[in-house]
């Protein structure tokens, strides 16, 4: 298997079969998923099964009436390097109600992600890093956020306002 195909294996698995997605990590207290938790510094890691299975239920299609609508990820490329494997992703979100607590109005949301995944010695996953960037899914919900491009030449941060 390709680590494009890992890749594209472990975001099919991720929203479409959580029990097979299991198998790709680590045995349990073995793995880590940093989910990024701001609120609670305790709970910002996945690092046992019933916490896998619990998490990670949010990702699923299994149930699209749930309020969360489908969702997908589109791996659009792959990079790998000393026992790790890095990737970028396409994220789409069809007929869900809500956002993160916004109605979402008949809308398909889309963004970018990437994950990063570190193996251990026998191909299992021992540490999954994954990101999306929320912004641009904000601003399709109206929200007025202003992501400047603040890296270019002659940016002006009092252009901000």
């Amino acid at each position: 298997m390709t680590n494009l195909e890992f890749a594209k294996k472990w975001a099919e698995t991720r929203h479409n079969d959580l029990s097979a997605h299991r198998e790709l990590y680590a045995g349990a207290e073995e793995f880590c998923i940093e989910t990024r938790m701001v609120v609670d510094h305790l709970g910002d890691t996945i690092s046992t099964d019933s916490e896998f299975t619990e998490q990670l239920a949010i990702f699923t299609n299994k149930d699209p009436e749930n309020g969360l609508g489908v969702q997908s990820v589109t791996v659009t490329e792959a990079f790998e390097g000393n026992g790790h494997l890095f990737f970028h992703w396409d994220w789409q979100v069809e007929g869900a109600d809500t956002y993160r607590g916004f109605p979402v109005e008949g809308k398909t949301l889309v963004s970018k992600g990437s994950t990063f995944l570190e193996f251990n010695d026998d191909g299992k996953i021992i540490l999954d890093s994954s990101f999306v960037n929320e912004n641009p899914v904000f601003q399709q919900l109206g929200l007025p956020l202003i992501t400047p491009h603040y890296w270019e030449e002659g940016f002006d941060p009092a252009s901000l306002g």
